[in-house]
């Protein structure tokens, strides 16, 4: 099983959002891959990828929406669903902007 997450991954550095935004990745040695945004924070978040095999550690390039690229790295995965932490955190408004205004509920799966 691909089960590899942080020790305590109930203590975040700051609170994690829950949204349905759709993104997409591109792993730097594979072709790129819609994905399901689940939660996000500003340094990094969860998404759903149906046929995932990224494995710990890769880096990834990743858009949210029309943001993007934003450079991350996966931390763990677990089945298809995969957490990433981001190279840079995102800023503030950025973040606000994809609750607000990106979010599609009951999308997604």
């Amino acid at each position: 099983m691909d089960i590899e997450k942080p020790e305590s991954s109930n203590q975040r550095r700051e609170p994690r959002h829950e949204v349905q935004v759709a993104g997409r990745y591109r792993s730097r040695i594979g072709s790129s891959r819609d994905i399901w945004i689940k939660d996000i924070s500003e340094t990094g978040c969860r998404f759903f990828d149906r046929f995932s095999v990224l494995p710990i550690d890769t880096a990834i390039t990743f858009r949210v929406g029309t943001i993007g690229p934003i450079a991350a790295k996966v931390r763990w995965r677990e089945k298809s669903v995969v957490g990433i932490e981001f190279e840079t955190p995102l800023h503030p408004s950025v973040l606000q902007h994809i609750i607000e205004t990106m979010d599609e509920p009951g999308e997604g799966g």
